[in-house]
C-alpha cells in the first residue's frame, strides 16, 4: 500500500496533469491577476481572507465546534521589489459560551519577501517569491510553537491556473535546558509533520469558480497535510464569495502540528 508521501506524489502528479490541459470555455482573462502574486503597489492582500462561522472536526465537535477565519495582507517597500507580507488564522470556540467562547489557538505569520516575475514560459509566466518568515502561536510554554524559515518559491501561472512550490529550510534552535523552559525549541520535530515544502494549485474555471488545494508534506516520515477550497461568486455579491473547505492531516494550527484530525467548514470568502 502507497504511504502518505507517495500519495502526496502521486495527487501532485495528477493534479499537474489536469491543470495544465486547455484553457477552460469559461475562464477568465489575463487582466484578472492571482491575488497570491499580484504585484501591487502599497497596501495589496496576500493570501485568501474568510471567514467559517461553522465547521466540524473530529477533534473540535459538540459545543468545541470552532469558527476559523484567516487574515492576510501585504505592503510593497518603497515601490521596490520586496514586500512584507502578514497573514494570521484564528480557531474561536464561539458556541462554548459556558466557558466564555475561547479563542483556542491563533497564528500569527509576518513574512519579509522579494517577488521576481514576468518571464514569458509556456503560454504563461514564470516567477519566484524568495524570502524570510516567522510564524508561532504567541503562547507559553508548554503550548508555546514557533518556528523561523527562509524559502524560495517558484511560480507558473496563466490566464487559469497558478502553479506555487515553497521550499523552507528551518532556521536551527537551541535546544531547551528544562521541560517548558521559556527559552529554546518548543517543537523540535514539526518538519517531521510539516516537512520542507508546500505545493499550491489554484484553478479557475466558469468564469467566477476557484479550486486551491494545498499539499504540505515529509517524504521521509510520510507524514502531511491536503486542504481544498472551493469557492464561488455569491450571485448578489462582487466581492463576496461562498467557500466549502476541507483539511484532512497533521498542522492545521501551530498547537496541532502533531495532531491528526479531519475539518469540513463552510463559510465566505472576501478574497482569493
Amino acid at each position: 500500500m502507497l504511504n502518505m508521501a507517495q500519495k502526496f506524489l502521486v495527487l501532485a502528479s495528477g493534479v499537474v496533469s489536469f491543470l495544465l490541459m486547455p484553457l477552460a470555455a469559461g475562464a477568465q482573462n489575463d487582466s484578472l491577476e492571482f491575488q497570491m502574486i499580484h504585484k501591487g503597489h502599497g497596501l495589496s492582500l496576500h493570501k485568501e481572507t474568510y471567514m467559517m462561522p461553522l465547521t466540524y472536526s473530529n477533534e473540535y465537535s459538540g459545543i468545541r465546534t470552532e469558527a476559523v477565519f484567516q487574515l492576510s495582507a501585504k505592503h510593497q517597500i518603497f515601490r521596490t521589489s520586496f514586500y512584507f507580507g502578514y497573514t494570521q488564522i484564528s480557531f474561536w470556540q464561539a458556541y462554548d459560551s459556558e466557558h466564555s467562547s475561547p479563542f483556542r489557538e491563533t497564528n500569527y505569520n509576518p513574512e519579509l519577501f522579494y517577488r521576481l516575475k514576468g518571464y514569458r514560459f509556456h503560454g504563461g509566466k514564470f516567477g519566484a517569491d524568495i524570502g524570510a518568515e516567522h510564524e508561532s502561536n504567541g503562547q507559553i510554554p508548554p503550548v508555546s510553537r514557533s518556528w523561523n524559515l527562509l524559502y524560495a518559491s517558484p511560480f507558473y501561472y496563466r490566464s487559469n491556473i497558478l502553479l506555487y512550490l515553497k521550499f523552507r529550510y528551518r532556521l536551527p534552535e537551541d535546544e531547551k535546558e528544562f521541560e517548558n523552559s521559556p527559552v529554546g525549541d518548543d517543537n523540535p520535530d514539526i518538519t517531521d509533520y510539516l516537512g520542507y515544502n508546500d505545493f499550491h494549485a489554484f484553478y479557475r474555471f466558469l468564469r467566477h469558480h476557484m479550486v486551491h488545494l494545498t499539499l504540505r508534506g515529509s517524504i521521509v516520515t510520510g507524514k502531511g497535510c491536503a486542504a481544498l477550497n472551493y469557492s464561488f461568486l455569491l450571485p448578489t455579491g462582487k466581492v463576496s464569495y461562498l467557500n466549502i473547505r476541507l483539511f484532512h492531516g497533521y498542522g492545521e494550527s501551530l498547537v496541532d502540528y502533531n495532531r491528526k484530525l479531519t475539518r469540513i467548514g463552510v463559510g465566505l470568502m472576501f478574497s482569493r
